[in-house]
């Protein structure tokens, strides 16, 4: 467990105490990343036999060939028999935010159910689901399934991408996936039936390595992150954005869920005395890393990657920061304030990220639905159009539309401080280091 010393001129620039941050424009694509498909296909070969055959025996053909493709077209592909449409939740049961993600899909469905004379139902996985690529077979198998909210988590849904995909059919029986809060910059383009309604791991770990040198006056950062695609990726855009102000990491050291010796890396790190302490992990994990911290004198502020909000619900977490891409007490759209209002009403405490975002993946489904988008292929298409030519949908977290590799446009990146435990919805809960910001 070496640590990685990185030093370059520094180019940043001070910020203040509270700064409105928001993700780096994207560069728009001169080309859209993925082939339309072009139904028209089976005409072509139509006509190209029509020039070798009879008149009426190259008719007869044509419509034969046609005749099935209608049937498909006309086909619901995503409806049960009574015309309800199933939104899939793309989870693994149990698993972290699981819970979150099916009360945000469950409120998207219940919103949708009254504003048309569409039926939406949820559509979870089997109890004992023990994987993502599982989860995504039995929700594609089911052809209620019109699309499916999820995974949270990056390297789940890398994993089950290409089952969404129907890689094995070269995508004739997709279905849409919409992922709340996976960020890995490397799901940006993925597939043409992914999108996610969550910044990348780019724009969150840019936006806290230039705070943390800006209004923490941090120099010395040490990072602690999972090893996996998404502990990486914030690792590197950090470590990356924080030495090009002039700063160092002075230790770089990942971690594996469940097997890890948490007071190993707070005593190494008690003896590095650094700044900031840089956690791209889960909220159990962070929570376990914290303890140690505190037990070996550790006194660093502590910043947890936005898969750690969860510690707001614990009091040995009061001090600590996280990065979140939702605030409950900033958000006041239409659609937002209607989601609040239930959410509170029913489960006594203000959502998280998990169940606002769902919400805001499973609203987009609908409302491109309820417009016309009726089939897994035509959904897909329409998707594609929010945004880029059709009107952006309101959201809980902000206006959803999407850019032409399918990550969202404009949403904004918050450093929240924990000063109090996450109670009921009448008590107040975090403090903001970084206001919320970003286009909408």
């Amino acid at each position: 467990m070496s640590p990685n010393l990185v030093r370059t001129p520094r180019v940043g620039r001070p910020l203040g105490d509270a700064v409105t941050v928001r993700p780096a424009a994207t560069p728009a694509l001169d080309t859209a990343p993925f082939p339309h498909p072009t139904p028209d296909r089976l005409l072509l070969v139509i006509q190209i036999r029509r020039a070798t055959m009879p008149r009426a025996a190259s008719a007869a053909l044509a419509f034969l060939l046609l005749l099935p493709a209608c049937r498909a077209s006309d086909s619901p592909q995503g409806g049960t028999g009574d015309g309800t449409f199933l939104i899939g939740v793309g989870a693994i049961p149990g698993s972290p935010g699981y819970d979150e993600v099916v009360r945000g899909v469950d409120l998207a469905v219940e919103r949708l159910n009254s504003a048309s004379s569409l039926r939406f139902r949820s559509r979870p996985p089997k109890v004992g689901s023990a994987g993502a690529v599982q989860v995504a077979q039995q929700l594609t198998g089911d052809p209620g399934v019109i699309a499916v909210v999820g995974h949270p988590e990056s390297g789940n849904t890398i994993e089950a991408l290409p089952v969404y995909a129907d890689a094995e059919h070269s995508g004739a029986n997709g279905v849409v996936a919409i992922s709340p809060t996976a960020s890995s910059p490397q799901l940006s383009g993925k597939s043409p039936w992914f999108f996610r309604v969550a910044p990348s791991d780019n724009d969150a770990a840019h936006v806290t390595a230039q705070w943390a040198f800006d209004s923490l006056g941090a120099r010395r950062a040490a990072i602690i992150y999972r090893n996996d695609s998404y502990g990486r990726d914030w690792a590197s855009t950090f470590s990356q954005t924080f030495t090009r102000s002039g700063a160092s990491v002075i230790a770089r050291e990942p971690y594996l869920n469940g097997v890890t010796e948490w007071d190993a890396y707070a005593q190494l790190l008690s003896t590095m005395h650094p700044d900031v302490v840089l956690f791209p992990g889960d909220a159990v994990d962070a929570l376990a890393f914290i303890r140690a911290l505190k037990a070996h004198g550790v006194t660093a502020p502590f910043i947890g990657g936005d898969g750690t909000e969860q510690i707001n619900r614990h009091a040995e977490a009061v001090g600590a920061r996280y990065v979140a891409f939702f605030r409950a007490d900033r958000a006041t759209s239409p659609e937002a304030l209607w989601f609040l209002s239930r959410y509170r009403e029913r489960f006594k405490q203000d959502p998280d990220m998990f169940a606002a975002l769902s919400y805001d993946a499973a609203i987009v489904m609908g409302r491109t639905i309820i417009s016309g988008a009726r089939t897994r292929a035509a959904l897909r298409l329409a998707l594609e159009r929010i945004g880029n030519g059709a009107p952006s949908v309101d959201g809980v977290a902000g206006r959803i539309a999407f850019e032409r590799n399918h990550d969202i446009k404009g949403r904004s990146v918050v450093i929240v401080r924990v000063d109090r435990v996450r109670g009921n919805a009448d008590t107040a809960a975090d403090s903001t280091d970084a206001p919320d910001g970003g286009t909408r």
